[in-house]
């Protein structure tokens, strides 16, 4: 993992100090975060806190409460006494998780798509013509970060923090979850949901935004470790 001073970019969703406590609580969940999203840190692997106080300069405390903090959002899985571990997504944690997410994104679109500026959806057709330009590597760790980048915009353009911050303990068990699920995601739909939702924040038109999340709720998420690739 890089060091604190190195990585100062914002992960989609993760930025609202509400949510994570301290400016440096805040610091530790964003740079943790982004390790996961990133690969640096897989499911599964076990973590130490004072390992991470070390690597980032800070005390144990700020490293504790954040790892607190990703542990209610479902990133982190810990035992008392045994292990502090990334979370492994099961495919009915994922399913279930996308639900929730469908539903409070909906209300995102009622709220914001009358109103969005001219630079945030020229923001969302870069990130969808980069999302499309992914698909063909199969890198589902790229492909999952842009499409939360693209869909991160409307989010932003929120003024109810208490949504945003429902979709953020969500949507990162949903990249998470779809990393182990690149053969059962329709990439297809996936992509025209995007298109239609720039076509939308551009028009202005809530209609068809609300039509482009249908689609997303088309996608079916496996509900059992049975029909994901082994």
């Amino acid at each position: 993992m890089s060091e604190a001073r190195d990585d100062q970019r914002e992960t989609p969703g993760s930025s609202d100090e509400t949510f994570t406590g301290s400016t440096v609580v805040s610091m530790v969940f964003n740079q943790i975060l982004d390790a996961v999203h990133n690969g640096r840190l897989q499911p599964g692997e076990r973590i130490s806190d004072s390992e991470f106080a070390e690597r980032l300069g800070v005390s144990r405390t700020p490293v504790r409460e954040a790892l607190q903090r990703l542990r209610e959002i479902g990133i982190i899985e810990a035992s008392a006494s045994r292990f502090t571990r990334i979370a492994v997504v099961s495919p009915e944690q994922t399913a279930n998780a996308m639900v929730v997410w469908l539903a409070l994104y909906v209300a995102v679109i009622n709220e914001v798509i009358p109103t969005v500026p001219p630079e945030v959806v020229a923001a969302m057709k870069a990130d969808h013509e980069s999302f499309i330009s992914l698909l063909s590597t199969r890198d589902m760790q790229r492909i999952a970060t842009a499409n939360a980048e693209f869909f991160n915009h409307l989010v932003e353009l929120s003024q109810n923090p208490p949504l945003r911050r429902g979709i953020q303990s969500v949507v990162h068990v949903v990249r998470l979850g779809s990393l182990h699920l690149p053969d059962q995601i329709d990439f297809s739909a996936l992509s025209e949901s995007q298109a239609l939702l720039v076509a939308a924040a551009r028009d202005h038109d809530r209609a068809a935004a609300l039509g482009a999340m249908r689609m997303l709720g088309t996608i079916r998420v496996p509900t059992d470790w049975g029909d994901t690739p082994q």
